[in-house]
């Protein structure tokens, strides 16, 4: 998936038809997931009533944006179908992880164990190394590469990015749609990484040596909402894995981290009006040419939350969000919680973090070293949608949610010994 907006574009420049190469993943993802439900209920029948009742709220939570639309029969239909998709593909990459692993388990049964998972795993950190490459070559090409592959703003892809729109200040994006994309993506991997580096002391050259490439592409991406959830994923599966551990770290060397945190922030305000500073960290200084961003953002949740006061049964799909550009009134909210409440209304996001609850117990359940790393994964990409609309990417979507699928059902620390 993380390659599929760049392939789109490359492509379509021999065969045209780019709607029809952007589209084919998700209709791919509808058949997958009707045809796994109908092999799960075939081969296992309703037995694992976990997966029939995340099937069943996710089904409803589909309809529910079907209702609203319903509701407002005014809004632009075209934008209201692809947001429904953009709003309710996690929960089909869900579901088509899941069915996978029960019809795994039921043909296989020696395979739904910690090797499988372990083998996953491997494959995701393959493709975001990969991934890592592609961007870290991009960051030393050219600026305009990619106008030879397809991408230009009318095809709907930009070929670059840049701080503020400043050539000194370049942003890399690999194969992604943006900047802020690739960052959200790397999440999950770099907890995965950071946690596996203090596990595996036999391999830890190579995991820190992935490890320093993925935080180097993070860096460079100059996503501050990814960044930060970064770090807040490791520092959660930190926690999660090695509790007394860090516990007793903190205990012994807490008056150096609160030096260390006050040197930072002495730093940082003395070197406030830096020109890297200003334009790196608060991504706008006295000379930008575009509106500041922290002030927008700001703005948009004011007007964002002034709206779903005013029609907290929601707008309708496609009236908030990334596909709200295609529309003739763009309400962008720089989160992705408040664009499902103006969309589908406070009832639509209480169903959809019931869901998120109902997932994030289960994996939190497994009391493993990956479930925890998906808790941590979540926590992180979590905070990133919080600032923006991550979830609405395809690539961030499908890595978390797959693998979420999967987990669901592989055996986790616990029942591993039994198998």
């Amino acid at each position: 998936m993380p390659f599929h907006i760049f392939l789109s574009q490359w492509l379509s420049t021999y065969t045209g038809g780019l709607e029809v190469w952007k589209a084919w993943k998700d209709v791919l993802l509808f058949f997958a997931v009707v045809a796994s439900l109908l092999l799960v209920y075939i081969k296992n029948g309703f037995k694992d009533k976990f997966f029939w009742a995340i099937t069943g709220l996710s089904v409803l939570y589909v309809l529910f944006h079907f209702l609203i639309w319903a509701i407002n029969p005014d809004i632009e239909k075209n934008p209201a179908l692809l947001a429904t998709v953009y709003n309710c593909r996690l929960f089909g990459y869900l579901i088509l992880g899941f069915a996978t692993a029960l019809l795994v388990k039921s043909h296989v049964p020696s395979l739904t164990s910690q090797v499988l998972t372990k083998t996953i795993f491997k494959i995701v950190l393959v493709v975001s190394t990969i991934v890592c490459l592609l961007a870290l070559l991009q960051w030393f090409l050219p600026k305009d590469i990619l106008t030879h592959f397809g991408y230009s703003v009318e095809r709907g892809v930009k070929p670059n990015f840049f701080i503020d729109d400043k050539p000194d200040l370049p942003r890399a994006f690999s194969t992604l749609r943006d900047p802020n994309s690739l960052g959200a993506y790397l999440i999950l991997p770099i907890t995965l990484l950071s946690a596996a580096w203090f596990r595996l002391k036999s391999a830890r050259m190579l995991i820190g040596g992935l490890l320093a490439l993925h935080g180097l592409i993070l860096f460079l991406t100059f996503s501050r909402s990814a960044l930060l959830g970064a770090v807040l994923a490791v520092a959660t599966v930190l926690f999660l894995q090695y509790k007394a551990q860090a516990t007793r770290f903190l205990k012994k060397h807490w008056l150096y981290i609160v030096i260390l945190i006050a040197v930072f922030l002495a730093s940082f305000f003395l070197a406030r009006d830096n020109y890297v500073v200003q334009n790196v960290v608060l991504h706008a200084d006295e000379n930008t040419q575009l509106a500041d961003p922290n002030e927008k953002r700001i703005a948009f949740y004011q007007a964002t939350a002034k709206s779903i006061i005013n029609q907290p049964i929601g707008h309708g799909p496609g009236t908030a969000g990334l596909v709200s550009i295609q529309t003739d009134k763009v309400v962008l909210t720089e989160n992705y919680f408040l664009q499902i409440a103006y969309e589908i209304g406070l009832l639509g996001l209480l169903l959809l973090l019931y869901l998120m609850y109902k997932i994030l117990k289960r994996l939190y359940q497994r009391q493993d070293f990956y479930g925890r790393v998906m808790v941590a994964g979540f926590v992180g990409i979590t905070f990133s949608n919080l600032l923006l609309h991550t979830w609405s990417n395809e690539a961030v979507a499908a890595q978390w949610w797959l693998l979420a699928g999967v987990l669901l059902l592989l055996s986790g620390k616990k029942s591993a010994k039994s198998s």
